[in-house]
């Protein structure tokens, strides 16, 4: 979903996030992976999680073959439509206990839109 609290909260650097064409591209490596655990235990939406299994450590030759890649897609604004990583339904729970039909609406708007939806404006 692309918050990227893994990424900040990662102590050894093992996430990356880098923006594509088509969305967001997170590359984990578990070679740098110090499985302390601080990535699942701040996800907002359960997206990681720990094995545990410390048999996915290996030699550091071999550090950039073990890795997972996703990406987080674009989609478009609803208000604009410039490509936006909407926000997580998770997000929104964790953020208002009851989220309401006008707060859903945020997930498909741009920050711009948004700064203009809470000024009163329309969204085109």
């Amino acid at each position: 979903m692309d918050c990227r609290m893994c990424r900040h909260v990662c102590a050894a650097g093992a996430i990356r996030f880098e923006e594509g064409e088509r969305g967001a591209r997170l590359t984990l490596w578990h070679n740098s992976c110090v499985f302390c655990g601080l990535c699942s235990h701040y996800c907002p939406t359960g997206a990681l999680s720990v094995t545990g299994d410390w048999r996915l450590d290996h030699r550091a030759v071999d550090a950039f073959a073990q890795v997972e890649r996703g990406e987080v897609p674009y989609a478009p604004c609803s208000g604009c439509g410039d490509p936006i990583i909407p926000a997580a339904p998770q997000l929104l729970h964790a953020a208002f206990r009851r989220p309401t039909p006008e707060i859903e609406k945020l997930t498909t708007l741009c920050p711009a839109c948004r700064r203009r939806m809470s000024i009163g404006a329309p969204v085109r």
